[in-house]
């Protein structure tokens, strides 16, 4: 093995590591935020999803649509599952469930409501918590590519002047 092979694998097995240490959503939300570009991190967001919406049945031309990609975008993620797909699939089948905030309640007595008011209660907490998490998240991408832009355009001017 020549020493370019050997230093990636060193590099592989380093960024294979960092994943099995992160082990909680805030963790991995951070770790995501500092490796990763913007875009990166929608990428990969988008081809968890095409796999998720695969798995779930869905046809590539509904999946295309609905997650605003290509159709070889979506073929090339269906390979990739039918070809082997263990990670996707086990990584999938443990997600889990995003909580939607809960609709109007029923009219009816309110002494009839109270189980279902406890359970929209407790479902618009969950989502409200979920929501506020995924924000933050955002918000420090959206400052990343902010600073990301500043320093392509400093290098950029930097370049040109050395012309």
């Amino acid at each position: 093995m020549n020493n370019k092979n050997a230093y990636e694998l060193e590099l592989l097995f380093d960024l294979i590591n960092a994943f099995s240490i992160v082990n909680n959503p805030k963790d991995s939300a951070l770790f995501l935020q500092d490796l990763l570009t913007v875009q990166e991190v929608k990428n990969l967001s988008k081809r968890l999803r095409i796999a998720k919406l695969l798995l779930g049945g869905m046809t590539h031309r509904e999946i295309a649509i609905k997650t605003n990609v290509s159709i070889a975008t979506v073929t090339k993620i269906s390979l990739w599952l039918q070809e082997g797909g263990e990670g996707f699939t086990s990584v999938i089948s443990k997600l889990p469930k995003k909580y939607e905030m809960p609709s109007n309640l029923k009219k009816m007595p309110i002494e009839y409501q109270t189980p279902q008011a406890l359970y929209a209660l407790a479902k618009y907490t969950k989502a409200k918590k979920q929501d506020k998490k995924l924000l933050r998240f955002s918000k420090r991408l959206k400052g990343k590519a902010i600073e990301d832009k500043k320093i392509h355009e400093a290098f950029s001017d930097y370049y040109k002047e050395k012309k």
